[in-house]
C-alpha cells in the first residue's frame, strides 16, 4: 500500500463533523509499521478499533488493539510472535488560540486549535504500540521451564557465562572485599 493511503487511515476529520460519537477501523500491518520507521517490530498484524467522541470543545479517543507482533528475541535473535490486547485514550482538548508551551505537558492530551481540520494519530498509534512492548521480548518457556529459544544460541551464551565465572579475579580487588567499614 502507498505511503499517502496508509498514512490517510491515521488521519481523523474534526471540521465540519458534528457532535457525537464516531467509530473506526483500521489495520496495522507491516506496511505500517515499515512506514514508522527506527521500529523494534519485525512484522505484525493488529486491528485497532477506534472510537471518537466528539463536542464543541473536547474530542475524547479511546483505541483498542488487538492481534500480535513479531519482534527480535533478545536472547536468541530469532523473530518472536507477541500477542497483544489492550486499549489507550487521548484528549484533545479545542480552544480558540493555542498558547506556545501549552501541549508539553502530557502526552495524552493534546491541545488544538477549534478549527483544526482534521487529527493525525498516525504517531500516537505507533507510540502506543512501543509502549506495550514488553520491555525484554523473549521466547516463552516450554511447559517443563525450558528456554524455546535457538538451542545452538542458548547453548554458546551458557558456555560463555561459566567462563566468564571461572575468570580469576584481581588479588587487589579480592584484598578491598574483606575491608571491614565502621558503622
Amino acid at each position: 500500500m502507498e505511503e499517502k493511503l496508509i498514512r490517510e487511515q491515521f488521519k481523523l476529520r474534526l471540521s465540519g463533523v458534528e457532535d457525537g460519537t464516531y467509530s473506526y477501523s483500521v489495520d496495522c500491518d507491516k506496511s505500517f509499521f515499515e512506514l514508522a520507521e527506527l521500529s523494534d517490530i519485525l512484522d505484525g498484524h493488529l486491528n485497532l478499533q477506534i472510537e471518537m467522541m466528539k463536542t464543541e470543545k473536547l474530542v475524547n479517543l479511546k483505541f483498542h488493539f488487538e492481534g500480535s507482533v513479531a519482534a527480535t528475541c533478545d536472547r536468541c535473535l530469532l523473530p518472536v510472535t507477541l500477542p497483544m490486547d489492550f486499549d489507550d485514550q487521548l484528549l484533545v482538548k479545542l480552544v480558540p488560540e493555542v498558547e506556545e508551551g501549552e501541549n508539553d505537558d502530557d502526552d495524552d492530551i493534546w491541545v488544538l486549535e477549534e478549527n483544526t481540520y482534521e487529527l493525525d494519530v498516525f504517531h500516537f498509534v505507533y507510540e502506543s504500540i512501543m509502549l506495550a512492548m514488553p520491555l525484554r521480548v523473549v521466547h516463552e518457556d516450554d511447559e517443563n521451564g525450558n528456554s524455546t529459544c535457538d538451542p545452538e544460541v542458548v547453548k554458546k551464551l551458557e558456555e560463555l557465562s561459566a567462563k566468564q565465572d571461572e575468570e580469576e579475579t584481581d588479588p587487589r580487588w579480592d584484598a578491598l572485599k574483606n575491608l571491614k567499614l565502621e558503622d
